[in-house]
């Protein structure tokens, strides 16, 4: 299957940190095709191949959460009152059009003041705290659908832009989750993998407390680990580090004291002859991603972090480059099969 129809087909569900159950449906029809699968507690996906009794496993995680909104109220009126569940960029909240997980076929609008009726102060982001949802209805039939602690995700279909370009909500990280299903059936059609075992571990709640990662690592134990995650491409009026990352120019091997040196020294130089494109992405201390969870399991895992670049990160709208999932797919499965840096 096309890299980008599993991309299409992965953000086209809900799935919002701690109600992760449509994904997790979706993700295991995919893996099933390629390693024995299975779900746990906190709604992680494993899924693993090679040599199940190996001495050794490498870990390949992507966590298939994304942001979302949370009831927390329904005034007289019927307005929904919500908070963020995961990094909303409350910039882009106004008069957004957003569907309950449970009923997708609703539609709410975020309620915006109008300029007209303002203090003047139009041009600045109304506060999460002040963020309501009108669909339309009174609060007797609003609640026949939605209840406190339910979930609301941004209506938005991924589309193509020009060149290879996806725009989607929650591509963070449903294209590192597609990049790792790629991987799979790289690893499925070589059937080379002998030495160790493979564990794919599809994460929970990353974009609120990391708890599948935290659990899901334990769990696994691994000798190795990569997490696949999304980090920050050039746009109009980046400065610093960032302004050089760009779309189609590969994945983003990422260099931190808390990753283990010899991975991504041992990514860099497969990457350099395997021709794959990558770029560098330096972090001086924690990288944001699962990695600094799974580095710190049990008595600790040696990790290491590849990105794919993308804009406009935790918006209705994130790009991302397919050549850069499919890089980031043969980069990881070169790793694989090339037997890891166990040794180096």
């Amino acid at each position: 299957m096309e890299i980008k129809d599993i991309i299409f087909d992965l953000c086209s569900t809900g799935g919002v940190s701690g109600n992760e159950e449509p994904v997790i449906e979706i993700v295991k029809k995919y893996f099933e095709n390629y390693a024995e699968v299975s779900t746990d507690s906190n709604g992680n996906v494993y899924a693993v191949m090679g040599n199940i009794d190996a001495d050794k496993t490498i870990l390949l995680d992507a966590h298939i959460d994304r942001i979302g909104l949370i009831v927390t109220g329904i005034d007289d009126n019927g307005f929904v009152k919500v908070d963020a569940c995961g990094g909303i960029d409350i910039r882009t909240l106004q008069d957004t059009e957003v569907i309950p997980q449970n009923y997708p076929e609703f539609t709410g609008v975020v309620c915006c003041l109008p300029p007209h009726l303002s203090d003047g102060k139009e041009d600045k982001a109304a506060p999460i705290s002040k963020t309501w949802i009108d669909f339309g209805i009174d609060k007797e039939s609003v609640s026949k659908y939605i209840s406190i602690g339910d979930t609301l995700t941004f209506k938005s279909k991924p589309r193509m832009l020009l060149g290879d370009k996806i725009a989607s909500a929650c591509l963070d990280d449903r294209c590192g989750v597609a990049a790792l299903i790629k991987v799979a059936e790289i690893l499925h059609n070589t059937k080379s993998v002998e030495d160790y075992k493979v564990v794919f571990l599809l994460s929970s709640q990353e974009e609120t407390f990391g708890t599948g990662a935290k659990t899901g690592s334990f769990t696994v134990d691994a000798d190795e680990a990569i997490a696949v995650d999304v980090s920050f491409a050039s746009q109009p009026d980046i400065s610093g580090q960032y302004s050089k990352i760009e779309l189609q120019k590969g994945p983003m091997i990422c260099i931190s004291p808390i990753l283990n040196k010899a991975m991504t020294n041992y990514l860099i130089r497969l990457a350099e002859g395997k021709k794959i494109p990558y770029q560098l992405e330096p972090i001086s201390a924690a990288t944001g991603t699962n990695a600094d969870s799974i580095s710190v399991s049990k008595s600790g895992v040696k990790t290491a972090v590849i990105s794919i670049p993308q804009r406009y990160m935790h918006t209705p709208n994130e790009v991302i480059s397919i050549k850069d999932v499919e890089n980031t797919a043969r980069l990881i499965a070169d790793y694989v099969l090339s037997g890891g840096a166990f040794d180096d």
